[in-house]
């Protein structure tokens, strides 16, 4: 189909909707959240914080470091550790990407969790949007107060829209990792938080533009020091580890209505981008499935009724916006 007719089909489709609520069904958005038997009482649990200037990659380091002994392991509780630092040298983001920070800018971090049972699952994706959401509401609470909401950008980034034209700026790049040892199993949940606005545009031809949490000022500044970003890091360490514990237990559905609540792509007219099937597709997003994926309502051909289709890889951005 022409782009032309993609667009005269999304107008009309914007138009005709009266249910937002159409294609929520498959989010369970009525299921309350639970107590879980096998939480850990976070409040006391131990998480040591560790602190470098520079270094190549957060990531890199957690996932190469050596694996615990088995006895250092008290039953079925994980082993947990947060490493923070002011600038990486070799930053990664999502399919390869290069994540470009300034020292001191940007509250740079990655959690490991190991355990001594089975690996993790192959598939983390859905848990990147459980790790958005931890994020943008932690930052919420602590961040500055200005009346812009974070979001999320399916499939993990967190990003906050533009006052100038309604786009999409970026403050959180998330990473996922897993490895598994002589029956040992390693998460790896890498965060690269923008905490102020970057001096010079690095984002590429196909990323969002990035945004700060907190403003240039003398305030701000003085504010973002080492000891508050070490606090923040503590409490999205907790954060995290309890999400973990709570989607391993009862999935995705658990965190729906939250993930659902900040998805800044619902309802909006997007251009989707994928090499295998869906390459410069017009559609309407839909929300996501119970396995994470983006549901939305396209027509992929003139000839075809519109339906809902899930997407599991590739780029999404506001048809509007001319950054994906």
């Amino acid at each position: 189909m022409h782009l032309a007719q993609q667009s005269s089909f999304v107008q009309a489709i914007i138009e005709s909707m009266s249910n937002p609520d159409a294609f929520a069904a498959s989010q369970d958005l009525s299921r309350s959240s639970v107590p879980n038997p096998n939480r850990a009482e976070l409040e006391d649990f131990d998480i040591a914080v560790d602190w470098e200037a520079s270094l190549d990659s957060t990531n890199v380091r957690l996932l190469a470091a050596p694996w615990p002994r088995a006895e250092a392991f008290q039953g079925q509780q994980p082993l947990v550790r947060c490493l923070v630092a002011d600038h990486q040298s070799a930053g990664r983001g999502r399919a390869g990407k290069v994540w470009h920070d300034e020292p001191g800018a940007s509250l740079l971090m990655s959690v490991s969790i190991d355990r001594n049972t089975q690996p993790w699952p192959s598939d983390l994706s859905a848990f990147s949007l459980v790790t958005a959401v931890c994020v943008a509401e932690r930052l919420e609470s602590t961040g500055p107060v200005d009346g812009r909401r974070l979001w999320l950008k399916w499939p993990n980034d967190v990003v906050r829209f533009q006052a100038t034209d309604e786009g999409l700026a970026k403050l959180v790049g998330i990473l996922i990792e897993a490895r598994q040892h002589a029956g040992q199993s390693r998460l790896v949940i890498g965060l690269g938080i923008n905490l102020l606005p970057p001096r010079n545009d690095v984002s590429g031809p196909k990323s969002l533009p990035a945004d700060g949490l907190f403003s240039r000022t003398l305030q701000s500044v003085q504010t973002l020091d080492r000891a508050w970003r070490l606090a923040i890091a503590k409490q999205l360490s907790h954060d995290l580890l309890g999400a973990w514990i709570d989607f391993e237990a009862m999935g995705l559905a658990l965190f729906a209505h939250r993930i659902r609540s900040r998805d800044a792509l619902f309802g909006r007219p997007l251009l989707i981008h994928d090499e295998k099937q869906h390459h410069g597709l017009e559609a309407l997003g839909q929300g996501l499935d119970e396995r994470g994926r983006l549901l939305v309502l396209c027509q992929r051909a003139a000839t075809e009724a519109p339906c809902i289709v899930a997407i599991s890889e590739g780029s999404v951005r506001l048809r509007h916006q001319h950054k994906a």
